[in-house]
């Protein structure tokens, strides 16, 4: 018995062992930027003189998470989980609060999985995809505002840019195969795997009845898409802010828009907790490839105010948390 007691706490051991390996990732990551001069700390003291810009960019941030939660609630309403709007607000801003100490977007995406999966006794299939079809849209409108973006700046008919072009076409394409033919896809695997497994057959079917009623509703999924139009156009406003408030020459506001737009979508890789150190590097890596004249700059700066800016964004999120408990 004593052997028993003494090997239990081992997940738990193991798994905090592995969320300090990746915060000490991030603080590795954000230290060798600092040390090959990706990010200055002295400049950071320019937006002080700035308090417009800096309360500017918070009240953006702050708008986007109402909106993320009313574009999942609009998800989730189309396969008939009728959540207060209250309540889908304080699941997913506290989802995105502790995002910032979790691995990527993922990591907030587990915390609102945990709250949606009790709240839901019964359409826990549905109540889960809507999770991933509301990340796979609003990385739908990054994909598409991020191409749009780059395809206005002058000479985009590189070979870069043509990669860039065909691999959003992939992923839109896919994305619509998914709402289109995923009930066909589902009900395919539902007979291969028939008489194995009676749980992830059943797991299967609701999973393709939940993509046939998104397909079904198309009123709803158009809602939510033109929502993370808006979600993403506020998301990249506050870096274009910060970056125009900076004293770096060279980019353009629209090529900080586009960095930041690749910025955001590299910092939810779920290596570093809420992509420190990541989504300063892919800014920067971004900066310098829209505009190769300019002379090389602390760039990732820009990302790292935003990223401080954020976190104070998401502490209603702790509130909401604590309201919970």
């Amino acid at each position: 018995m004593a052997k028993v007691r003494g090997t239990a706490p081992q997940p738990r051991r193991a798994s905090a062992a592995n969320n300090l390996a990746r915060i000490a990732a991030g603080i590795a990551l954000l230290a060798l930027l600092y040390y090959w001069r990706i990010i200055d700390l002295g400049t950071l003291r320019v937006l002080l003189a700035r308090p417009d810009i800096l309360a500017l960019a918070l009240v953006l941030s702050l708008a986007n998470i109402p909106l993320e939660a009313l574009r999942w609630h609009v998800l989730l309403r189309a396969q008939g989980l009728d959540l207060r709007l209250v309540r889908t607000t304080r699941i997913l801003a506290t989802s995105v609060f502790f995002a910032n100490f979790l691995p990527g977007a993922a990591g907030g995406d587990l915390i609102r999985g945990v709250y949606i999966y009790k709240a839901t006794q019964g359409r826990r299939a549905a109540a889960m995809l809507s999770i991933l079809i509301d990340r796979l849209v609003g990385l739908v409108a990054f994909v598409l505002l991020g191409l749009a973006a780059m395809l206005t700046r002058p000479n985009t008919a590189g070979p870069l840019e043509l990669a860039i072009a065909a691999l959003s076409a992939l992923f839109i394409a896919a994305l619509v195969a998914l709402f289109v033919y995923g009930h066909r896809i589902a009900g395919m695997l539902q007979r291969l795997l028939s008489g194995r497994s009676a749980r992830l057959t059943q797991i299967v079917d609701d999973t393709g009845a939940a993509l046939r009623q998104y397909a079904r509703d198309w009123r709803s999924t158009g809602l939510a898409f033109l929502l993370s139009i808006i979600i993403v156009a506020l998301a990249t406003g506050p870096i274009v802010l910060i970056a125009e408030a900076m004293p770096f020459a060279g980019p353009s506001a629209l090529d900080y828009g586009i960095a930041g737009l690749y910025a955001l979508i590299a910092n939810s890789v779920p290596i570093t907790p809420g992509g420190l150190g990541i989504g300063e590097g892919a800014f920067a890596s971004a900066c310098l490839m829209l505009a190769p004249q300019a002379a090389r700059a602390a760039y990732g700066t820009i990302f790292l105010a935003f990223r401080c800016i954020y976190i104070l964004a998401t502490l209603p999120g702790l509130a909401a948390y604590l309201l919970d408990l």
